[in-house]
């Protein structure tokens, strides 16, 4: 698969396993069983946008794209500054 089909294979699933709409991939690394993704997921919209509450998940998909675990590991304000880990 390309990175383009692996980030896009993991937004979809990950918003129909959540029900929330992919915001942003934060990082897309090779895993021992194939990929570690994090993805922002929007959970609350909100004016102005700075206030929207965004869900951090971490993702690990197969080489075939299907996940294998998720986790969400945080949720922040879209304004909010962040550290990475």
């Amino acid at each position: 698969m390309e990175l383009t089909e692996i980030v896009e294979t993991a937004k979809r699933q990950m918003s129909v396993i959540t029900g929330l709409p992919a915001d942003t991939v934060a990082r897309l690394d090779p895993a021992a069983e194939g990929w570690a993704v994090a993805i922002d997921m929007l959970e609350h919209r909100a004016i102005p946008r700075t206030h929207d509450l965004i869900a951090a998940f971490e993702v690990t998909l197969d080489n075939g794209g299907r996940i294998l675990r998720w986790k969400r590991t945080g949720r922040f304000q879209r304004g909010q500054a962040r550290e990475e880990g």
